[in-house]
């Protein structure tokens, strides 16, 4: 038992020693599914947009409530005291309602606002949310090519390096000149100058990419993923210009705001235009009178209301009908009223609305023209980023059959190692380009599909689908 306790403490200290001497901290791991996860989890924009989303969800309730008839409920009670007779005391108990029999359409209105706000809340999420996907999605690109990168130029540096240690000692043989041996160490230190500028480079793009994840500064880091096998480079001949626009016209939320912005404005300015309809309410009312507690004297009423706008002046009027003292007295009541000129700005809320409804009409129909050049730009890009792709694949494909040549011509002795380092470089840069065509395809597509306001890899989904309704369509 002690020495498993001293084993077991010794193998603790050195796991301790061992954590501080490497930072402490394992490094994180992510792949893009992983670190996706984490930047939604973590954005502030996103929890912003959600909180909003719980306040118009309130504002929705508190606008149906007005489809429901008031209610109150009161008590009050008088102690008058009188010198040459009697006291009185009176107490009353009432309970009165009203409901609007007809506004205008303006709670309806309200309403359909308060929704039109939750609707808008729930858009700007998935915009908010397809942007930081792109976001992520690109850096993440990025970095997995500058981890490429730095593979294929240690890969090219160590081969250089092998053949300037060849001719270092065909030198010290006699066989080959110092020029030589300049010449490669040359190409040796320009291969080891990209290499630093990429590493360079990768550490200020995972600084970002921490940024961009809300991860602290001092947590280690490491990107975990292939181009090749995590990312699908989709049949491109399948993709059609005009059927990618229809999809964008439907999915874009932007759309829909606008489309909902236009009702809005439509509906307030045919309230503002028809100001002068009434507002009919009718109203009850039940209460309890008498000098004693709980008052048993009944009485009831009921009334109606009317108000109008005309001209930049406001009608009222009502009628109504009392019973009380259980029956025993009964009284009718009217009454009508005018005031004068105290909304004159009817005129500019007509115009205003007018107005804001040909600016929303107009915002909706240059919306769609822009999400339509935007999608149109993009497909171009695709198209220049695949042709890229295309090209530098088969530069790529020269520069492997030329190395192998000047191998064969090296063993020969008809080539000489400079000539065999310099087409081990271009075949590196090659590689690069190839690489930087694959990323710069992969972000076409993901800012494609933004800009047509779809899910991540909807474009590979939608041609996989589609190529094999194209097959089944053969086949018949």
């Amino acid at each position: 038992m002690r020495f498993l306790f001293t084993a077991s403490l010794l193998f603790m200290c050195s796991a301790m020693v061992l954590g501080k001497a490497k930072g402490g901290v394992a490094p994180m791991r992510v792949n893009f599914t992983k670190a996706l996860t984490i930047a939604i989890s973590k954005n502030h924009e996103l929890k912003a947009i959600q909180a909003r989303a719980g306040i118009y969800r309130y504002q929705i309730e508190e606008s149906f409530r007005e489809y429901f008839p008031s209610l109150s409920l009161s008590y009050s009670k008088t102690d008058e005291v009188r010198k040459r007779s009697g006291d009185d005391r009176q107490g009353r108990l009432s309970l009165s309602s009203e409901v609007i029999l007809y506004d205008g359409g303006r709670r309806s209105l309200n309403h359909d606002m308060a929704k039109l706000d939750a609707i808008l809340a729930r858009n700007d999420y998935r915009i908010a949310m397809n942007k930081l996907t792109v976001q992520v999605k690109n850096l993440f690109l990025n970095l997995l090519n500058l981890k490429e990168r730095m593979a294929i130029l240690e890969r090219t540096l160590s081969a250089a390096k092998l053949q300037h240690s060849f001719i270092s000692k065909e030198f010290e043989l006699g066989d080959s000149t110092k020029l030589s041996v300049l010449e490669i160490a040359a190409k040796v230190k320009e291969v080891e100058l990209s290499l630093k500028k990429s590493q360079g480079d990768y550490s200020s793009q995972i600084n970002k990419f921490k940024l961009l994840l809300k991860l602290h500064r001092r947590l280690p880091l490491e990107i975990e993923g292939q181009v090749e096998r995590d990312f699908k480079i989709i049949p491109f001949h399948l993709i059609n210009k005009e059927e990618l626009i229809t999809i964008a016209l439907k999915k874009r939320r932007e759309i829909e705001s606008m489309v909902l912005q236009v009702e809005r404005s439509r509906r307030n300015y045919e309230i503002n235009k028809n100001y002068f309809m009434p507002k009919l309410s009718m109203g009850f009312n039940y209460n309890l009178s008498g000098e004693e507690f709980p008052p048993r004297e009944k009485g009831w009423g009921i009334n109606f209301k009317i108000s109008s706008q005309f001209m930049g002046s406001s009608l009222s009027g009502g009628s109504g009908y009392n019973e009380s003292g259980n029956g025993n007295s009964r009284a009718f009541s009217r009454n009508a009223g005018i005031n004068l000129l105290n909304n004159m700005s009817y005129k500019r809320g007509i115009l205003e609305s007018e107005i804001d409804l040909f600016v929303s009409q107009n915002k909706l129909k240059d919306t769609k023209d822009g999400i339509s050049l935007e999608v149109e730009s993009l497909y171009k890009e695709l198209i220049n980023a695949r042709d890229m792709m295309k090209i530098a694949k088969q530069r790529l494909e020269l520069y492997n059959s030329l190395i192998e040549i000047e191998r064969a011509k090296k063993n020969m002795g008809e080539s000489r190692r400079y000539d065999l380092v310099e087409k081990e470089i271009e075949r590196s840069k090659s590689a690069l380009a190839l690489m930087d065509a694959k990323i710069k395809y992969l972000t076409s597509i993901s800012n494609l599909e933004m800009a047509m306001g779809v899910n991540i890899n909807f474009l590979a989904k939608y041609m996989e689908e589609k190529g094999e309704r194209e097959k089944a369509t053969s086949r018949k």
